[in-house]
């Protein structure tokens, strides 16, 4: 059956607390922009529109658009899976720089790269020799295709860029069944970055997965729209610890939390995740933010706002780390604008167990390789037996007690 089209409704600009919204989702909404918003996000992604209204997960009534249909029918053909590239010296052997980026999750590297910045890992395995790094996350997956936001979807800024994609992907199923032996042949860790609009979806999500062999850990991208409580999974410690709980009873492998900067509260958010029994941490998500075209005097983005990475938000996950580590005992893998060893080491003192690299991938796809090299040197330079060496180094030493 055909979902009908409905005419597009003309979107009234309300004021609204920049620090407690994520694109269209706000905390605090008046009855008809709850409308307007239900009725947009089903018209991006496909959701029935008692789904959007209600927050609970109803896949049978979904009707995919045009193009998620198309995107769910692409096929991984032979010529799409390379030969990976393998690396004749790598600096890095000898040292140890092996690291438990997660519980049960101990990574040859501490260097990822971060998930929306590395594709599915073939894209990047003609570049570099991708078996160096400790893990990739790929792609935010969902349960069913996606085919992303409008354009414009990303805007440049100083040290950084902002993007609104969308989370284009072809569905937990496709992503499943087209990258399975791709991703064997690139012979690296892959955890599976997990996105979705209810509890439901994230575990059927993860449920896709299950069994394949280089999948070693799940990334729960909770800065996706609840419309059901009006907020963000991320935003409250109780959703984040409902929908890591049903996580953990579906799977086995790790599972590991990306916090989103846009919380109220960051640190109540981690302890409830850990208090669920995730088994580790990302921090962070990208941090809201805009930019207007001066000339048609309209946002760039064609959501409004996106997500600012790189350099820019460094400083802010490096706090950001450095308050979660002193609130759990889980490990914390450190992300937003690492670019460099250098900027590695800041995350690694802050407390992080690993770092991922994402933005400074477009830039030079080498980047990863030359944050784990780097890090290699320091460790030989200043004599330490381990990277672990330096973990948290920069926090504050509790004294013994007399």
């Amino acid at each position: 059956m055909t979902r009908p089209r409905r005419t597009r409704r003309q979107r009234v600009e309300r004021p609204v607390n920049v620090s407690r919204a994520v694109e269209e989702t706000l905390e605090e909404l008046s009855a008809g922009e709850e409308e307007d918003d239900s009725l947009e996000l089903a018209d991006v992604d496909g959701a029935s529109i008692v789904e959007a209204a209600t927050g609970h997960a109803d896949v049978e009534a979904r009707t995919p658009s045009l193009l998620a249909e198309q995107l769910s029918r692409v096929e991984l053909n032979d010529s799409a899976v390379v030969a990976p590239v393998r690396s004749t010296e790598r600096p890095e052997d000898g040292v140890d720089l092996t690291v438990d980026a997660a519980r049960g999750l101990r990574l040859r590297n501490p260097v990822l790269t971060a998930s929306g910045t590395f594709g599915q890992g073939v894209e990047y395995a003609e570049l570099i020799d991708v078996s160096r790094l400790g893990a990739i996350v790929n792609k935010g997956t969902t349960v069913l295709a996606r085919p992303g936001n409008p354009q414009y979807r990303i805007a440049e800024t100083p040290s950084g860029i902002l993007n609104s994609i969308g989370l284009e992907n072809p569905g937990a199923a496709g992503v499943a069944r087209k990258y399975a032996k791709a991703w064997r042949e690139l012979g690296v860790p892959v955890i599976v970055n997990v996105a979705g609009y209810s509890v439901d979806d994230y575990v059927a999500v993860v449920s896709e997965f299950a069994g394949i062999a280089s999948v070693v850990a799940y990334e729960l991208n909770i800065s996706c729209p609840n419309v059901k409580g009006g907020m963000l999974f991320g935003f409250d410690p109780d959703l984040a610890g409902q929908v890591t709980a049903a996580v953990k009873q579906e799977t086995d492998l790790p599972v590991i939390v990306k916090l989103t900067p846009n919380a109220p509260d960051v640190v109540a958010v981690a302890r409830a995740i850990e208090q669920a029994g995730a088994d580790g941490i990302t921090a962070i998500n990208t941090v809201l933010g805009m930019r207007i075209d001066t000339r048609r005097r309209r946002p760039i983005l064609g959501t409004g706002s996106g997500g600012l990475s790189g350099p820019a938000i460094r400083p802010i996950a490096v706090h950001i780390t450095y308050q979660v580590a002193q609130a759990v005992s889980i490990p914390i893998i450190g992300a937003g604008g690492v670019t460099s060893a250098e900027d590695a080491l800041e995350f690694l003192m802050a407390g992080a167990s690993a770092v991922q690299v994402g933005t400074a991938t477009f830039a030079d796809p080498l980047a990863p390789i030359k944050v784990i090299e780097g890090l290699a040197a320091y460790v030989r330079d200043h004599g330490l037996m381990s990277i672990r060496d330096v973990i948290g180094v920069a926090l504050p030493q509790v004294e013994d007690a007399d």
